[in-house]
């Protein structure tokens, strides 16, 4: 009996002398890399510019810290340092050496892309992304016209929220005024995949009550990993609803005509303009099927497969749905041939908003819809018959567009039941 308890104060003495931490490093000692941005050099090169908060200015004194730093009575809770060098890898290995604390990439969950550096290509980023594992391939990638690190500098989020909450806030999904957020991984696979190019989306500031906030400025357009335009707002809209992949928005159209609110209109003198409904459109579903051969509705003009068939037609098919925000019609009258008016309205403006999308990605030789990765899957053959010349093929493709729009929550109204 002895002899056991002697064996298990043996055994307790060791845990409480063997217990303990290793590898700790204090808060204090660590720079994490919250929001970080790329710039090409003048001279050649790449430079880095990081937003690292400081815990001494985010933690309240109460709890070791010193309060939130104020500079030109704006508050700033993060600093920002910059490192240059000839690859975006030995740019970030001077920017450890130029920081007095260990520098942590794994955090860094948005990355800011400069004009200069999409221009000459992404592949020196995704070589740092892919192969270093510094950078984690969560990370989300923005385009900014002009100097990416010039806008970091400038963003200064309201209500004390930091950089980084502040584009988490910024790629929400299912909620309006956001953007369509890509990270690093989702561009790798793009460029693995053939018929298929990348795109990302472009931030800028917003100013409001003195505060600058990051918002969306529409869709940078690549041809494999370089920069080759923009889609502007409405038409980056249209390009995610052809990829069934719009955040909610709102769409105004006109109240519909031959129902009698033209009449009423007249009758009331109220304006043509305020006779609209408006819809919230929350729901987009999209999918492109190979749907038979023809040049009349495939690539006008397009030589013929080694089969001896024209290459197959494309249509795209588009599924949109929405409630009913506002129904403005002067007679306030809802009825059922109302509603399919306003929701045949509606899909012809959605049309209209991809075409022009399709039309412009397509004079810049660029698919990022996935046209040639649906004829890809669906019809090897011909994709084999025409993947040399795809570039070409796009700049004259012209895919069928069918758009259909639901109209829900018309059935509430304004009127005491």
């Amino acid at each position: 009996m002895a002899a056991r308890l002697r064996a298990g104060f043996v055994l307790i003495l060791s845990a409480l002398l063997l217990g303990g931490c290793w590898g700790y490093n204090e808060v204090n000692d660590l720079a994490f890399v919250a929001v970080a941005a790329l710039d090409r050099r003048p001279e050649g090169g790449y430079r880095w510019t990081v937003a690292v908060p400081v815990p001494e200015l985010v933690l309240p004194a109460s709890v070791g810290g010193g309060g939130a730093g104020t500079a030109g009575g704006v508050t700033r809770t993060n600093l920002f340092r910059s490192a240059t060098g000839p690859a975006p890898r030995a740019a970030a290995q001077a920017l450890d050496a130029a920081i007095p604390r260990e520098v942590r990439w794994s955090f860094a969950d948005h990355i800011l892309v400069g004009e200069a550096v999409a221009r000459t290509g992404l592949l020196p980023l995704l070589e740092m992304i892919s192969r270093g594992y510094r950078v984690e391939r969560r990370a989300s990638l923005y385009v900014v016209r002009g100097e990416a690190g010039e806008l970091l500098t400038q963003l200064q989020p309201a209500l004390d929220r930091s950089l980084a909450r502040s584009f988490d806030a910024l790629t929400r999904k299912n909620r309006p005024g956001t953007l369509r957020g890509v990270d690093g991984n989702t561009v790798l696979r793009w460029l693995d995949t053939p018929g298929t190019d990348p795109f990302l989306p472009v931030v800028t500031s917003a100013q409001a009550s003195g505060a600058v906030s990051p918002a969306p400025g529409g869709i940078a357009l690549f041809r494999r990993d370089r920069l080759a335009g923009f889609l502007s707002p409405p038409l980056d809209n249209g390009l995610l609803m052809a990829r069934g992949e719009a955040h909610p928005f709102t769409m105004v159209v006109a109240c519909p005509a031959g129902t009698g609110a033209a009449r009423a209109a007249a009758g009331t003198g109220r304006g043509a303009g305020a006779a609209v409904v408006s819809l919230q459109v929350d729901r987009n579903k999209a999918r492109i099927r190979v749907v038979g051969s023809g040049t009349a509705a495939g690539v006008a003009g397009a030589p013929a497969s080694p089969g001896g068939g024209a290459m197959p037609r494309l249509q795209l098919q588009v599924d949109l749905a929405g409630v009913v925000l506002e129904w403005q019609c002067p007679d306030g009258r809802v009825d059922l041939a109302r509603v399919r008016a306003v929701g045949q309205a509606a899909a012809q403006q959605a049309r209209a908003q991809i075409r022009a999308a399709l039309e412009r990605s397509a004079s810049l030789g660029v698919d990022p819809v996935g046209f040639g990765a649906a004829l890809y899957r669906q019809d090897p053959r011909a994709w084999r018959a025409v993947q040399t010349q795809w570039r070409q093929r796009l700049r004259d493709l012209r895919p069928e567009v069918v758009v259909t729009f639901h109209v829900r929550g018309y059935q509430l109204t304004a009127s005491a039941p």
